[in-house]
């Protein structure tokens, strides 16, 4: 019996070779599957890659009579996420410049499946792939402080590609986008899809922010019931069955005379304590800091957003890179007031800051011509108030609706499978030769997680 214990221990040893050898072969195998089965390269045909346009595009059964003849109405068409890619175009000719943008540095170099599978999917990313019109999520990394933003640009997107009858015409994609601020690696390691950019970042490709679903983190809810509480302080209630009015809006010229902000310093301590240095102890200022640790401090500095709608003039701010609050506070009829801008948002072609059309004021970076500027718009009044119907009609009537946003995601969706030399496959193919998801549909995802 002992004699024999030599011959087990060699087998053993030559079982566990045996074993490690299989395993990398196995997953060497499983490597080299991943490079060519989750993707097929497209296949180009005459006409069949188009660069990005302004242009209108027309849906199949449509016709140039059709289009000329419809125009977007707000009361009608502002919540109306179905719009066609052609009524899209006709009503918000300005949304789609940033998309674009990015489009046509891609036009001459398509995105391949290497380089999209070259950047890691790092905490606050998701992976996702659209396939005829339905969002599958193939990788969810942790989101250690934006679970909430993932979930709501999620829930954005999937309302956008469900809106629509024909979601099946749509191009299939894969892509990545990031819950944080910000990409961190904006000129590597592949494309990427985020709140933000500057100028410099050549690989991200903007989308429309969290907000547009809810932000509950800072007490604001459906962006829905945010721009319905909005209008009622700037346009007043009515009962909706005999039309009476519940309560009276407020004339822009009974707003208070005053420049309001709150916020956390520690985002952008530069930019904000600037602000907060030209505006101390001015009697056209109500500026404070929020300390968002702090709930004494947060019950009593806390302003709701639609409230900020009673003041006259609306200060913003840039945070680590865009602040959430700027959309909400171009809803308002109300004077923003900002620095130059930094980080791009996926409405910022829409902004105007000087001539008749001026739908915000920009101040300089340092704030020193801000009580300057409060003083000219408080002594021409006719003037502040143009500017803040301009931005009524601009924003809260057409670029920040609900329509707006749903648009932007599909042309997103279109303009990015543009430039993409492949599209990828949605189930791989297993060991026993069974069809393997790589993704989980939207609808199951959002149940178990």
């Amino acid at each position: 019996m002992f004699a024999q214990r030599p011959s087990f221990r060699f087998l053993a040893v030559g079982a566990l070779f045996s074993l490690v050898t299989l395993t990398f072969l196995l997953l060497n195998s499983r490597r080299s599957r991943d490079l060519t089965s989750q993707y097929i390269l497209k296949t180009p045909r005459p006409g069949s890659h188009c660069p990005p346009s302004s242009s209108t595009q027309l849906l199949p059964n449509s016709t140039n009579t059709q289009s000329q003849a419809w125009e977007f109405h707000v009361d009608r068409d502002g919540n109306d996420h179905g719009l066609s890619e052609e009524q899209c175009r006709i009503a918000f000719p300005k949304l789609f410049g940033e998309i674009e943008q990015s489009a046509a540095l891609r036009s001459q170099e398509p995105i391949s499946y290497e380089e999209l599978r070259g950047r890691e999917v790092e905490d606050g990313m998701v992976r996702c792939i659209i396939d005829r019109g339905e969002l599958y999520i193939v990788e969810f990394a942790p989101q250690p402080v934006t679970a909430s933003r993932a979930r709501a640009t999620l829930n954005s997107l999937h309302r956008a590609l469900k809106a629509i009858p024909n979601r099946t015409h749509l191009p299939s994609i894969e892509f990545i986008f990031t819950s944080e601020d910000f990409a961190n690696d904006p000129t590597g390691r592949g494309p990427v899809w985020s709140y933000s950019k500057r100028e410099i970042d050549s690989s991200v490709w903007l989308m429309p922010d969290f907000g547009y679903w809810a932000w509950p983190e800072v007490q604001v809810g459906p962006y829905h019931e945010v721009r319905r509480r909005i209008a009622a302080i700037d346009d007043g209630e009515t009962n909706p069955d005999d039309g009476s009015v519940i309560t009276p809006g407020i004339p822009f010229q009974d707003k208070k005379k005053q420049l309001v902000w709150r916020g956390s310093l520690n985002t952008n301590p530069g930019i904000r304590g600037k602000l907060l240095k030209a505006s101390s102890s001015k009697s056209w200022a109500s500026v404070r800091v929020i300390d968002w640790d702090d709930e004494n401090d947060i019950r009593y500095n806390l302003l709701p957003i639609e409230d900020h709608c009673r003041y006259m003039f609306l200060a913003h701010t840039e945070g680590r890179s865009f602040s959430g609050r700027g959309k909400y506070l171009l809803n308002c009829r109300s004077v923003v007031i900002s620095h130059p801008l930094i980080w791009r948002e996926a409405h910022h072609a829409a902004l105007i800051s000087s001539g008749p059309d001026a739908n915000f004021v920009e101040v300089k970076a340092d704030f020193s011509d801000l009580s300057r500027m409060i003083d000219y718009l408080i002594d021409n009044p006719k003037i502040a108030e143009r500017i803040a119907e301009n931005s009524v009609r601009t924003f809260r009537d057409r670029y920040l609706t609900p329509a707006a946003e749903s648009c932007y995601w599909r042309q997103l969706v279109r303009s990015y499978a543009s430039v993409c030399d492949f599209e990828p496959l949605l189930f791989d193919t297993a060991r026993d030769g069974k069809k393997v998801s790589r993704g989980v549909p939207f609808e199951t995802w959002m149940l178990v997680h």
